[in-house]
């Protein structure tokens, strides 16, 4: 009789634990690779904000969109893009609670932007396909090996979606064949709803740069130019039967970072803080409580605090300007 009701309350909890997990949000930072190991120093800014996730994003390059070759894991690369790096950090995060989404990215010479890649014939596409293909699955292996939770297979690559939707529904067959956590793939915020194949992901992971379009607006003036995308995501979220994960989501500190959320290209604007703290309230306000909304990974956060962000930085780094109290207070606060 012990050993049945031990057995059943067991049972019971393990119901209550997975529950609970499944209902937390991710409070997620993009960490920015390491030049070399991680360090205590390099995680400790990270548990002061609540954060519970971070994604680590091991870059492959190319030399233009037109290259059909993808270079990854080289000797040159920053120790935090590499395998042995990421084998390295993976168990810091791990001892302090926080949970890793492995997020492979692109990175085109020059900066070019991966919805661009392209080419003149069936066989380069072919080619440059296979390439993908080699990259993705030597990260989901390594996502294997370490237990990573979530593994995003792709970012931004809308002409490779649009191209060849039988080659995602096979590659990612692969993928699940090799790696057993939660996939996502993460689209820009203007092309998610022409992404074919969430149905075969856990998430629907979308970069969140939606335009705000209004001159020195207040806060709740972003909350009212958020209503019309939340109602169409909540509706998006429903017929795909799948919550929405923001793989990607942040402001630059300048005066109106919420007309053109993405653009990181005019560098010389003065600085305001005051203004990312608030599109990026207004962000948490806006999803807060809805629970189709998984939760997502501020862009981006540096490894050395200390020297990360403040008074002379412009760019979407949150440290040490008021957007990282903004963060502090609400991820505290979720569940």
């Amino acid at each position: 009789m012990f050993i049945r009701r031990y057995l059943v309350q067991s049972f019971i909890t393990i119901i209550v634990f997975s529950a609970n997990v499944r209902a937390q949000k991710i409070k997620g930072l993009s960490f920015v690779a390491t030049r070399d190991l991680v360090t205590d120093t390099n995680i400790n800014p990270i548990k002061e904000t609540a954060a519970n996730w971070v994604s680590l994003m091991p870059y492959g390059y190319m030399d233009a969109p037109n290259s059909t070759e993808i270079a990854f894991n080289l000797s040159w690369q920053w120790q935090g893009e590499t395998k042995s790096g990421l084998q390295q950090a993976v168990p810091f995060f791990e001892r302090d609670q926080i949970s890793i989404m492995l997020k492979p990215h692109i990175w085109i010479k020059g900066g070019v932007f991966t919805g661009t890649i392209e080419f003149d014939s069936d066989e380069q596409w072919i080619k440059f396909q296979e390439s993908y293909k080699k990259y993705i699955l030597y990260f989901a292996n390594l996502a294997q090996d370490l237990n990573i939770p979530i593994l995003c297979i792709g970012t931004e690559l809308q002409s490779l979606v649009s191209y060849d939707s039988k080659y995602w529904e096979e590659l990612i067959k692969d993928i699940r064949s090799v790696y057993s956590g939660k996939l996502t793939y993460a689209e820009n915020w203007d092309q998610y709803d022409k992404v074919p194949f969430w149905s075969q992901l856990d998430f629907i992971g979308i970069d969140a740069y939606f335009p705000l379009k209004a001159s020195n607006p207040s806060l709740s003036d972003l909350l009212l130019l958020w209503k019309p995308y939340v109602n169409k995501l909540n509706n998006f979220s429903k017929d795909q039967e799948r919550q929405i994960l923001f793989t990607e989501m942040g402001y630059r500190s300048i005066n109106s970072p919420n007309n053109k959320p993405w653009d990181y290209s005019k560098r010389d604007q003065p600085y305001n803080g005051q203004k990312q703290a608030e599109a990026l309230e207004a962000l948490f306000l806006s999803f807060e409580n809805k629970s189709w909304w998984a939760g997502g990974f501020i862009w981006k956060w540096f490894p050395d605090h200390n020297r990360a962000g403040g008074v002379s930085d412009t760019m979407f780094s949150p440290q040490n300007k008021p957007a990282e109290e903004v963060i502090r207070r609400y991820f505290t606060k979720w569940e």
